[in-house]
C-alpha cells in the first residue's frame, strides 16, 4: 500500500489565543478519561449516507474487536500480518474481554518512529493530539516510546473503550486525556497542542460523505481548520493517507489560502532522516 505522508507546521504569527491563561495540559484527575466518553453521544452534524460517516458503523467495528477469550500462543498474545500492519490481540487481566488491535497504514517502530521522533523528539513533554485513535496499537508503543502527554479522541464511544482497555489503567492515568469528539469541531481550546498525529482519520472523514463530494470536502476542510486552530505556533501536522492523498492535500492547500497558517515541510516524496531510514511514500 501506499502511504502518503503530509507534515505541516504552523507558521509564527497567525493563531492567536483567546485566553491568554491557556495551559496545554489538562489538569490532573483520578481519571483522565472525560465523562462525556462513558456514554453514547449524537454528532454535532448530521450523519451522512455513508457507512463511513456513521458513528454506529465504526462503534459495530470497534464492538466486534472486543473479543472474548480464546486460545492464545505460549506469551499470551496472537499475532497475524494484514497487508502492511499487525494485527494484535491483547487481555484485560480484570475482566473476560480481550481488545483486537489494528495500526492503520503503518506501525511505530522503524516505521513511523524514525520520521516523527525527528520532528517531535520522545521525552520532549510536547502535546500532542491523536485524532480517531481506536484500537491503533501504534499510537501505545508510541506512549511506551516516552510520548506520555496524549489527548486521543475518537469519534465513537466503542473506540474510546478499546483504546482504554489497549493502553491499561496504568497507561490512560498517565495520558492528558482520552474523550469522544468529533474532529469537524474540536473541544480543545486554541493553540492547545505542539503536534498533531493523524493516521487515516482525515481519509474516513473524506470518504463518510460518500457519493456527495461536496459534503466529503466540506467536513474535510473543517477537520483541517480545526487542526489549524488547536495546534500552537510552529507547531506540528503530521498526516499519514492513503486512500484521499488528493483531497488532504487540497484540504490542506485551500486552508493556507484563506488563512495563511500552514507551511509544509514533508510532502511524500523520497526523504532520508539523519539516521537514514528512507521512505520514498
Amino acid at each position: 500500500i501506499l502511504i502518503f505522508a503530509t507534515v505541516v507546521t504552523c507558521c509564527h504569527g497567525w493563531i492567536v489565543t483567546t485566553n491568554p491563561q491557556l495551559k496545554s495540559r489538562m489538569p490532573p484527575s483520578s481519571s483522565n478519561i472525560h465523562p462525556n466518553s462513558r456514554h453514547l453521544q449524537a454528532s454535532l452534524f448530521e450523519e451522512p449516507d455513508n457507512e463511513f460517516g456513521r458513528m454506529t458503523y465504526w462503534d459495530q467495528s470497534y464492538r466486534e474487536s472486543l473479543v472474548e477469550n480464546k486460545d492464545k500462543d505460549e506469551d499470551n498474545s496472537e499475532h497475524k500480518n494484514v497487508g502492511t500492519a499487525t494485527t494484535t490481540t491483547t487481555s484485560e487481566d480484570d475482566d473476560n474481554a480481550e481488545t483486537e488491535t489494528f495500526s492503520w497504514y503503518c506501525g511505530w517502530e522503524n516505521e513511523l518512529e524514525p520520521f516523527f521522533t525527528e520532528l517531535v523528539p520522545p521525552n520532549s513533554n510536547s502535546t500532542i493530539l491523536i485524532p480517531g485513535i481506536g484500537n491503533d496499537a501504534c499510537i501505545r508503543d508510541m506512549f511506551d516510546a516516552g510520548y506520555v502527554h496524549l489527548s486521543a479522541f475518537d469519534y465513537a464511544p466503542e473506540g474510546v473503550e478499546c483504546a482504554n482497555r489497549m493502553f491499561g489503567p496504568e497507561r490512560v492515568e498517565l495520558m492528558d486525556d482520552l474523550r469522544v469528539a468529533d474532529a469537524r469541531s474540536l473541544p480543545y481550546g486554541d493553540v492547545s497542542f505542539d503536534a498533531v498525529l493523524e493516521k487515516g482519520t482525515l481519509d474516513s472523514i473524506y470518504l463518510s460523505g460518500g457519493k456527495d463530494k461536496v459534503l466529503s470536502k466540506k467536513h474535510l476542510g473543517m477537520a483541517v481548520s480545526e487542526l489549524a486552530r488547536v495546534v500552537k505556533e510552529g507547531g506540528i501536522v503530521f498526516s499519514v493517507t492513503a486512500a484521499c492523498v488528493d483531497a488532504v492535500q487540497l484540504a490542506f492547500d485551500e486552508c493556507n489560502e484563506l488563512k495563511g497558517c500552514w507551511r509544509q515541510i514533508r510532502d511524500g516524496g523520497l526523504y532520508m532522516t539523519d539516521d537514514g531510514y528512507t521512505s520514498n511514500n
